[in-house]
């Protein structure tokens, strides 16, 4: 008797340590990381043939045209906005939609001298921007929030359109990874695409199944006690 009861407490605790790793898994669409990014509409530089969107996926396994650096920053942040060990700076609760690197295509562009120019010097040169056109996938109603990850910090994107047809309009400053953040509260479902619900109600949804399970413990914790109580 004392036997099972120490398995049924070792349950329990065991439940416990569980439950703050599957909390902290509630910032990304699970989609994120097996799927292609964003379709890239147009852009204000050469035309769209010379930029590429590079998603999680991609990324690991090496099928977009950007450099290994630039790949092993946008999988690096990943990781660490999904252990928590780096956060957006933001004010509220949200899910993050896309996480991509935003580039020149290397092998296809930065030969070319005048792509060279534009993706070394005339970018960081202040006030220079680049306008592109994404297709996300989102409603008019959603609130959408746009940063960009450049010199180790994330900056809000200032200049973001949502054009009401699931595209976005984005004016930025830098080639590098981006995030695109809904709060919370919005659904990070495209229109007419099913089953693909955010990471936050997944994790809702074994939360409840370990609340039930850590229940049906402690039932069967107390039902044990009194019957050797009864015994004795």
């Amino acid at each position: 008797m004392k036997r099972l009861i120490c398995l049924m407490v070792s349950l329990l605790i065991c439940f416990s340590m569980v439950m703050p790793a599957v909390a902290a898994e509630g910032e990304f669409v699970p989609s994120i990381t097996y799927k292609d990014g964003p379709e890239l509409i147009s852009a204000t530089i050469n035309g769209k043939d010379c930029i590429v969107i590079t998603s999680i996926k991609q990324a690991k396994d090496k099928t977009t045209d950007i450099t290994q650096d630039e790949r092993d920053l946008l999988l690096d942040v990943y990781a660490k906005l999904e252990d928590g060990s780096m956060k957006l700076p933001l004010d509220y609760d949200y899910v993050i939609r896309e996480l991509v690197d935003i580039n020149f295509k290397f092998d296809a562009c930065r030969e070319q001298d005048s792509h060279n120019e534009i993706h070394d010097e005339w970018l960081e040169k202040e006030g220079n921007t680049i306008t592109i056109v994404l297709k996300l996938g989102i409603s008019k109603k959603d609130s959408l929030e746009v940063l960009q990850y450049k010199n180790n910090a994330w900056k809000p994107i200032e200049k973001v359109t949502n054009n009401g047809d699931g595209t976005v309009t984005l004016v930025f400053e830098h080639f590098c990874p981006v995030a695109f953040v809904l709060k919370e509260s919005n659904s990070p479902n495209a229109p007419g695409v099913p089953n693909n619900p955010k990471t936050g109600d997944v994790m809702g949804q074994n939360l409840g199944l370990w609340i039930a399970l850590m229940a049906g413990a402690a039932v069967a914790l107390v039902a044990v006690v009194t019957i050797s109580r009864k015994k004795k």
